[in-house]
């Protein structure tokens, strides 16, 4: 008998101290529920009686196991192992505790059995069997803790042999577990979860970064760098936003690696894995490279443990996590430092032998060889521009401080690729003053002179516009120097010569610089369409795609195209122009003026004059549109002079545009002509006519309140035809906003309502910020027709039809908020007694009953809100939004977004099963809008010559609206449009004879129009 067992009764040791093991652990409020993995669980409880889960330290083991038990609802005896119970007789009178709280006939079967004498393992099978009809599901917590006494493996082999049907055994380790099952034919007795199944996948890291509240955070990203490591990806959620705030978050992670994994290895294997962090993917050969003789046998004894490291077939190679290495690498420095410069040279060596230049380059300056460093930075640099990678060739640049070495011409031509796709053009500035004539003529042989191209951009930006002209005659005849000279004419008031065209074949760099020109010239036609054009046009021409696509009034295609590039550091037009103009668009002033002040710290870096005037610019535009304080706007606009404003004629137009509306805002008309007619001549001889439309929109003011009535007609007209021409109508918009006075004026003056400037007033009239839905949603309410309602793509249905009113009306409302009283007296009637108010609760609970939480309606206070556009959307609300854009877009742009967004609205009525006063309220008002979208399809449909398209929705304007005035004189023009002169004084029969039904005589503007239109 083991001596432990030895003496009357059972030890004190049960009595005493096993209390404390026996508790399954408490998970707190915020676990995040896995359905996929209880559900693996329960499956594999059902087929097999015998359950191993092991896995790494931190990767949710207990808390699975304990979720999927409390959905089993079977009883459940839970042990918590701690390393004293290797002998096996001690660790077998703990699980006989264990079960005796729940089959009280076990209680004595094991301790019986060993005062009889009877062998360990033995007197396990029979507590084993004694747990028969229990349904009892026994765990055994931390079984890496004895998986090294072959005496307790021996106890839980027996007890996994011997565990009848309906009972469950679930072993839980770090360590993988060797049991016994007694032959071949029982291994289906146990079943596995292992590393894989445990890991995060992208959906349940997503929902736990919610819980953590960081929807910030990338899931995507976060398994990316912890191979969906549990404890990992929370531990990035726990991550500070700011980088430089992550020291903290990042000693917490490392601490827990110490403690809970590489805590139980020993001293030779963890050294294995610090000294081999060096490596990317480590192999034996590799790691003997570095000086790892046994690598062999100490990978084979890693393969027993779990870590966070991915093995590759057959397990001679592995790699480590990136938080997992992050923490191996911070301990390699804490290596004797003859160590550190020995391993680090062995890796540099093994590097440059595999052909990895790059790799060496950044191996040798972590050991100082600065010299042999450049040496091989110097053939590796070209290929890593080539593919784009250029924040690391700038991080070389700048290490190396390349301007004061003695280069190639190839290599500088490197350098200032690299200035011009991170928008930094000191760096070609720094090379020009250190270079002489001959670097230009060597520079000029290379791809048909387009590095002396991007260096005469280099120079344009930093204002030294006389030497950025003397490189240009460096430059042979062709493309590069075309595109040179049409750059350097935005500084000048000379007619340009003719826009070069892009490439046919796969584009190059001049094609990105040349994107960024066409933009300031107002040339956006073309600019969002990449086709097979290359990266130039498509990756770094896409800050100029999103200032383009917000010109026409593509504002959502705009935001998504942004928000996929906000991530990056760089460039700086993105994050300060384009995210500025975007952000009023949306309006979010606060946001706006952040975008401006980051910009200003980019700018700052970049060494461009150009953007340092544009930043006081956008300044100054902020200060008028969104303050509406002009004396701010004057002060900005006074640095922007002495910044160098009036080098460039292209940016001196500019501030003379703001400036004259800063002077109409203080009513000094006469300045304000004067000085908005020189922008306008400026800009016409320029040919740029990006704000030529707004210029002009600002001059018919002036001239109007200085009573030439003549002039402003003159401006107003060759306003609205520029911003046609261009089709940057929702730039006109913004600018008719400041003087709508200009739009209402023109309308008075058009014969028939169906003209162009009526319908810019009554598109100034609904004029807002642009609502924009980011991303999928995970909950999509279909409002058209009879409602449904889809999370994650799966139908729910609340058992309450109020709840799916409750739902659209906090969609429709501002900030997606509201009020108890407000519910109820827009749902209930005001019936804010305990009927009404039961009502409401019964309401968001069936709502709430089929909803996740972080998508359902949160309480705070008195208020109830959901969720933004970006996670919950309404299909009513999405057609609205997509009208509202339309409104800022013209011709094929506008008819696309139209069709798209009436074809939304195609299933039926808004709410069409519902019925309540707010519903039907917003049934109309909905209705008006789609039946308003309808013949502004037709208009414009008339407008383009598509007659038969225009005829469709005209007709089905007035199928639904026979009243409709403006539909009339459309299908009156029609008619005419077709030869058909009869039809005319048909359709004039029939709009008589619908008014008559009104009691209203046929009006005079109908009238006017037939006589005209028979004439």
């Amino acid at each position: 008998m083991p001596e432990e067992m030895r003496g009357d009764g059972p030890p004190p040791l049960k009595r005493v101290v096993i209390r404390r093991k026996l508790v399954p652990p408490e998970l707190g409020d915020r676990v995040v529920p896995r359905q996929r993995l209880t559900g693996l669980i329960r499956s594999r409880l059902e087929r097999s009686p015998v359950l191993a889960v092991s896995a790494t330290a931190g990767s949710g083991k207990t808390t699975a196991v304990v979720l999927a038990l409390r959905e089993l609802g079977r009883p459940v005896a839970w042990l918590s192992l701690d390393g004293s119970e290797a002998a096996g007789g001690r660790l077998l009178v703990y699980l006989e505790a264990a079960v005796e709280q729940h089959v009280p006939e076990a209680g004595q079967v094991a301790t019986d059995a060993l005062r009889s004498s009877i062998p360990v393992a033995e007197a396990a099978g029979l507590l084993a069997e004694s747990l028969f009809g229990s349904g009892l599901v026994l765990v055994c917590d931390n079984v890496e803790r004895v998986s090294q006494s072959d005496a307790a493996m021996e106890v839980l082999s027996a007890i996994a042999r011997y565990v009848p049907a309906g009972v469950n055994l679930i072993l839980l380790s770090r360590t993988g577990i060797q049991l016994d099952p007694g032959s071949t034919i029982e291994l289906d007795r146990i079943g596995h979860v292992g590393e894989a199944d445990l890991a995060f996948e992208v959906d349940e890291a997503a929902a736990a970064l919610r819980e953590l509240e960081r929807s910030d955070v990338d899931p995507v990203a976060a398994i990316q760098m912890t191979g969906g490591w549990v404890t990992g990806v929370i531990f990035e959620g726990w991550r500070a936003p700011d980088p430089h705030d992550r020291h903290e978050d990042r000693t917490s992670l490392h601490d827990y690696i110490g403690a809970h994994i590489v805590h139980g290895l020993t001293p030779e294997e963890r050294q294995f894995l610090v000294r081999t962090s060096l490596l990317d993917e480590v192999t034996a050969d590799d790691a003997r490279a570095l000086g790892e003789r046994d690598a062999v046998r100490i990978m084979a004894g890693l393969r027993r443990y779990h870590l966070p490291i991915a093995w590759g077939s057959g397990g001679t190679r592995f790699g480590t996590y990136p938080r997992f290495r992050e923490y191996l690498v911070e301990l390699f420095g804490h290596e004797a430092p003859d160590v550190v410069a020995a391993m680090r040279r062995r890796h540099a060596t093994l590097l440059l032998d595999r052909g990895e230049r790059e790799e060496a380059v950044d191996a040798l300056l972590a050991l100082g060889d600065v010299e042999n460093a450049w040496r091989q930075a110097a053939f590796a640099l070209p290929a890593m521009v080539e593919r784009m990678d250029f924040a690391p060739a700038a991080r070389w640049l700048d290490t190396f401080d390349v301007a004061r070495r003695a280069t190639t011409p190839e290599v500088d031509a490197v350098v200032l690729r690299v200035a011009f796709a991170l928008e930094e053009c000191r760096r070609g500035v720094e090379l020009f003053a250190r270079r002489d004539d001959t670097w230009l003529d060597a520079l000029g042989r290379i791809d048909d002179g387009e590095p002396l191209t991007l260096l005469t951009w280099c120079l344009w930006h930093a204002g030294r516009l006389a030497e950025a002209a003397e490189v240009v005659t460096r430059l042979p005849e062709g493309r590069s120097r075309d595109v040179a000279l049409t750059m350097l004419a935005l500084s000048h008031d000379d007619s340009p010569l003719p826009f070069p065209g892009y490439s046919s074949a796969p584009s190059g760099l001049l094609d990105g610089l040349l994107m960024r020109i066409a933009y300031m010239r107002g040339r956006l036609e073309g600019l969002d369409e990449p086709g097979s054009y290359g990266p130039w046009r498509t990756v770094m021409g896409a800050p100029w795609v999103v200032a383009a696509q917000r010109a026409v009034g593509r504002i959502e295609q705009a935001v998504s195209l942004y928000e996929e590039r906000r991530g990056a550091e760089r460039p700086l037009w993105l994050h300060t122009f384009d995210a500025v103009d975007l952000m009023v668009d949306l309006g979010r002033a606060d946001d706006a003026w952040k975008c401006l002040e980051r910009g200003r710290m980019l700018t700052d870096r970049s060494g461009s004059q150009i953007y340092q005037v544009l930043i006081r610019i956008t300044e100054a535009k902020l200060c008028l549109q969104l303050h509406q304080d002009p004396e701010a706007a004057d002060r900005a606009l006074h640095e922007a002079d002495l910044r160098g404003a009036l080098q460039h004629a292209f940016l001196r137009d500019l501030g003379r545009m703001w400036k004259g509306l800063t002077l109409l805002s203080q009513d000094r008309n006469d300045e304000a002509r004067t000085t908005l007619a020189a922008a306008v001549a400026g800009m016409r001889t320029g040919d740029r006519r990006l704000e030529l439309a707004t210029t002009l929109a600002y001059l018919a003011e002036a001239e109007w309140r200085l009573g030439d009535e003549d002039a402003s007609a003159r401006s107003t007209d060759l306003a609205l035809t520029v911003a046609t021409d261009v089709g940057a109508r929702h730039v006109l918009l913004a600018a008719l906003a400041d003087v709508p006075g200009v739009a209402v004026r023109a309308a008075d003056c058009e014969p028939v309502r169906m003209a162009r400037w009526h319908e810019m007033t009554s598109l100034l009239a609904r004029e807002g910020p642009v609502r924009v839905s980011g991303g999928a949603p995970r909950l999509v309410l279909e409002q058209f027709g009879e409602p449904v309602l889809t999370v994650d793509d799966r139908r729910v249905q609340p058992r309450l039809s109020k709840s799916m009113e409750l739902l659209s009306y906090l969609i429709a409302q501002t900030g997606r908020t509201a009020t108890r009283q407000e519910l109820l007296d827009v749902l209930f009637g005001g019936r804010n007694d305990s009927a009404g108010r039961s009502y409401l609760r019964q309401a968001l609970y069936r709502l709430r009953e089929v909803l996740p939480p972080e998508l359902g309606p949160v309480q705070e206070d008195d208020r109830y809100s959901i969720a933004g556009s970006n996670v919950v959307v309404g299909s009513a609300e999405a057609v609205l939004n997509s009208l509202a854009q339309a409104d800022r877009q013209d011709g094929e742009t506008r008819m696309r977004t139209l069709n798209r967004a009436l074809a939304q609205a195609e299933r039926g009525p808004f709410l069409a099963t519902l019925s309540s006063p707010w519903i039907d309220a917003r049934r109309a008002e909905i209705d008006d809008r789609i039946t308003g979208a309808r013949l502004d399809a037709a208009r414009l449909a008339f407008r383009l010559d598509r007659y038969r398209e225009a005829r469709g929705h005209v007709n089905d304007v007035l199928r639904r609206d026979p009243y409709r005035e403006q539909a009339w004189q459309l299908v009156l023009s029609l008619a005419q449009a077709s030869g058909n002169d009869d039809a005319v004084l048909a359709l004039y029969q029939q709009y008589v004879a619908t008014m008559r039904e009104l009691g209203m005589p046929p009006s005079a503007e109908v009238h006017r129009l037939v006589t005209r239109l028979r004439q």
